[in-house]
């Protein structure tokens, strides 16, 4: 496979059993964890007595922590829809965005379509804890129930929710789903369906602690352990989990400045067919024919592999036609070579949907650091396989990985229970270009839904900061700008250094929601500072004083400092960079040379016409004082009256970003690309947004729930909304669909998490209560309570003034 087909993984995100994310995943593969554990006493005591004392009951658990929070308000969910939600969607959204943010981009701002392919696990939440509150079920009815509850809805979902617009599929292979996807993805991405896609898996069963049985000649392990190729391997634990990996072509990845953890050479999928004893058995001859393809399509030979990540099930049998098949389809190894083997389900369990994508991060993560992780829990060879005298060896200790005669490579196996096998040739990433040169000043920039996230986020990123001494400051500084969502809650730092942005940061708290947007208008003064140093920092800006030398009719270098064809060109200049930034004025005035600079900016003149009246010594035609309508006034070079100077020394670096960040604090949104281009800046990984999350769950009624109780469905207090009797009634109908304390007359109904669906309901509701007929329309163009409560109140008066028509008429037909 050659370069050009190469795609390359840019982005991770997961939430695994003891990890909740993938440094801490790491941490735990190197160490050699097993993060299944036994339950405490007291989550002992919520499970049934006849089950617990069950003398094949295992009290092991190999779940993820708050499986039953998520953070609503940021995705626009009410708690209502909330609740209703398979949490393995909700949680797999959540992992998403965080994989984005970690390949350092905004879905909104990417320039190509972002496509999903995703796969998830049972939805055992809709069956055992909402199907049983009838009442819950009969209040979501059954189009809400199947929106919420869908595996079909997966993939759509979480387009729907991060704006992606390029193909969206959900992919059901079980374990093999996600691998199944990425080689679907691989496809896309090269024939040009998508520029981005987002692979993930997801998996909970098992969100409270509560362990299991086991049954003799199982697949579930009697103690609790899994031991993959090991002699005494009895099976496996389920436990619960997520990943999400996200691929770009490799040419555009390297173009971009992306952070790269590994290449994809190459992917296969098949099937068994019936050529096995079982439909869950696993298929030698299957296994086979896909590894081989897989080292086709790759064009790699099987000996620079030097590592596989497999299956390893953990079971006798698995195991043993697993080692032979990778024997038979690799072939004899070259003299002196050994391929290491391992698995990941001793150290988190068989995480049942989410175990291909699992395995690949692990994979994934030892390419890319160059470290081979433990397989644990082994001590003897599987003797039905020939480990002990074949090329292939469980790699049982953490190993160096270093570079041999060719870069790093591994393979990723993965078989679904159905015989859908999958294997995935993985390759060292080239390193990555050396980062540019720093500035003497970066601009950091933070935001956040709210204020108390706002304030975790610059925690967060201060800790980064002063933790990663080995990351440009510039580049951390260009991937929170252009890699990251602009929110209404923001700040920024402006700083010279790690340590001065690290305690800038640290002093962020949780400030009030931005405009949403700021008018702005310039001031232009009677000097401009030499802008040699700023040249120096931002080429963008050298590039548009050459030109803007050329369209004023000057020489390079013939405008001495300080003239006002220096001032003017200056002036030009920075204004040209910050419009390029997204920076639009509403009006522009000045004195002196400025007053030259101010009328071609607010078109009076063209920069022709303003070359032409430098040289003549002329003056432009009076031009617009600043507007009282502009909520800011930007100085460029020394001004004087401002409504707010936010800088009158454009000369600096410090101040022309603090300008910007100050802009951007207050609403403008700023094309931060733009500031860096022609320069070499790179994303780097950096912490991803700090959900909010609470608690949307509803507890199974046949088994009393660990910590604490929740109602059905989130119950409503009755808040008065300050108005009518009618509009409180109204209120009242929101409170209970959207499960929300309070609504105000004139919230919005749409931002507290109402949509088509619901709406069409409590419409439904309240035109049965009243006795009026109500539209879907009228909604959606006024969504609030006091506009709903007028248009049935104009309904009920209206019937009234009918109704008494109606009488007089009677009556005198009488």
């Amino acid at each position: 496979m050659s370069s050009e087909m190469d795609i390359a993984v840019v982005g991770m995100s997961g939430r695994f059993p003891g990890a909740a994310n993938v440094a801490e995943f790491w941490e735990l593969l190197r160490d050699g964890v097993d993060a299944g554990r036994q339950l405490t006493p007291a989550e002992l005591d919520a499970v049934p007595a006849a089950e617990r004392t069950d003398p094949a009951y295992v009290p092991m658990w190999s779940g993820i922590e708050g499986a039953d929070r998520f953070d609503a308000q940021f995705f626009g969910y009410s708690p209502t829809d909330a609740t209703l939600i398979d949490p393995q969607h909700r949680i797999l959204l959540e992992c998403s965005w965080e994989a984005l943010e970690d390949a350092g981009y905004d879905s909104r701002r990417f320039p190509g379509d972002i496509a999903v392919y995703a796969g998830c696990g049972l939805n055992q939440y809709l069956l055992y804890h909402l199907l049983p509150q009838q009442e819950l079920v009969d209040s979501a009815g059954r189009l809400g129930m199947a929106v919420a509850s869908d595996k079909d809805n997966l993939a759509t979902r979480i387009s729907y929710k991060l704006d992606l617009t390029g193909p969206s599929m959900t992919v059901q292979t079980n374990c093999s789903s996600a691998l199944v996807g990425l080689h679907h993805a691989i496809g896309s991405l090269l024939d040009y369906q998508c520029d981005m896609a987002i692979v993930g898996a997801v998996s909970v069963k098992n969100p409270v602690p509560r362990g299991y049985r086991h049954e003799a000649d199982g697949i579930n392990s009697p103690d609790g352990r899994c031991r993959a190729f090991d002699a005494e391997a009895a099976g496996y634990h389920l436990g619960d989990g997520a990943g999400v990996v996200v691929l770009r072509r490799r040419e555009d990845a390297e173009a971009a400045g992306d952070r790269i953890y590994a290449l994809v050479k190459g992917s296969a999928v098949n099937n068994d067919g019936a050529g096995k004893v079982s439909f869950v058995a696993p298929g030698r001859p299957g296994q086979v024919r896909v590894i081989r393809r897989a080292l086709r399509v790759a064009d790699v030979e099987a000996n620079s592999i030097q590592y596989v990540e497999a299956n390893g099930s953990g079971t006798l049998m698995g195991d043993s036609i697993e080692v032979s098949a990778l024997e038979e389809a690799y072939g004899p190894a070259a003299p002196g070579t050994e391929w290491a083997i391992g698995s990941v389900k001793p150290n988190v369990g068989n995480l049942d949907t989410a175990s291909g994508v699992t395995s690949l991060i692990k994979a994934v993560l030892a390419v890319h650091h160059g470290e081979l992780p433990p397989s644990i829990h082994y001590r003897k060879p599987n003797p039905q396989t020939s480990l002990d005298r074949g090329p292939f060896r469980v790699n049982d200790m953490l190993r160096d990985w270093p570079e041999a005669a060719g870069p790093r490579r591994a393979a990723v196996s993965s078989f679904g229970v159905g015989g859908t096998n999958a294997h995935v040739i993985l390759e060292q990433a080239p390193p990555p270009a050396p980062p540019g040169p720093n500035p003497p000043a970066v601009l950091l920039t933070v935001s956040a839904a709210g204020g108390e996230a706002l304030a975790a986020a610059a925690a967060r990123l201060a800790e980064h900061v002063g933790s990663h001494p080995g990351q440009a400051l510039a580049d951390i500084a260009y991937t929170s700008q252009v890699g990251r969502r602009a929110f209404r809650h923001r700040a920024f730092v402006v700083a010279a250094d790690a340590g001065e942005a690290a305690r800038a940061l640290s002093a962020v708290g949780a400030a009030e929601a931005s405009p949403e947007a700021t008018s702005v208008a310039y001031a232009f003064g009677a000097t401009c500072p030499d802008l040699a140093a700023l040249c120096d920092a931002l080429p963008r800006l050298r590039a548009e004083v050459d030109r803007v030398t050329g369209e004023l009719g000057l020489d390079r270098g013939s405008a001495p400092a300080g003239s006002d064809a220096a001032t003017v060109t200056g002036q030009l200049a920075l204004a040209r960079l910050l419009a390029a930034c997204g920076v639009s004025p509403v009006a522009a005035h000045g004195h002196g040379a400025g007053a030259v600079t101010a009328a071609v900016v607010d078109g009076r003149w063209t920069t022709a016409q303003a070359g032409r009246a430098l040289r003549a010594g002329t003056h432009p035609p009076a031009g617009a004082a600043a507007p009282a309508g502009a909520a800011v006034t930007l100085a460029v070079g020394p001004a004087e009256a401002s409504t707010l100077a936010l800088t009158d020394d454009a000369g600096s670096l410090r101040g022309l970003l603090g300008a910007l960040g100050e802009l951007w604090r207050r609403g403008v949104e700023v094309d931060w690309a733009a500031l860096h281009e022609g320069g070499s800046r790179r994303r780097v990984g950096l912490p991803t947004y700090p959900f909010q999350r609470s608690r949307h769950w509803v507890d199974p009624v046949a088994v009393a729930p660990v910590t604490g109780t929740a109602p059905a469905a989130p119950a409503a207090e009755a808040q008065p909304a300050a108005g009518t009797v009618l509009e409180e009634a109204v209120a009242a109908v929101w409170r209970r669909r959207l499960g929300v304390d309070r609504i105000g007359l004139h919230d919005s109904l749409l931002m507290l998490g109402a949509d088509s669906l619901n709406a069409a309901r409590t419409l439904r509701d309240l035109a049965q209560a009243f006795h009026v007929e109500l539209q879907l329309g009228v909604f959606l163009e006024t969504p609030t309570v006091a506009a709903l409560a007028a248009v049935i109140d104009g309904k009920l008066r209206e019937a009234q003034e009918i109704r008494a028509a109606l009488a007089a008429v009677a009556e005198e037909g009488a």
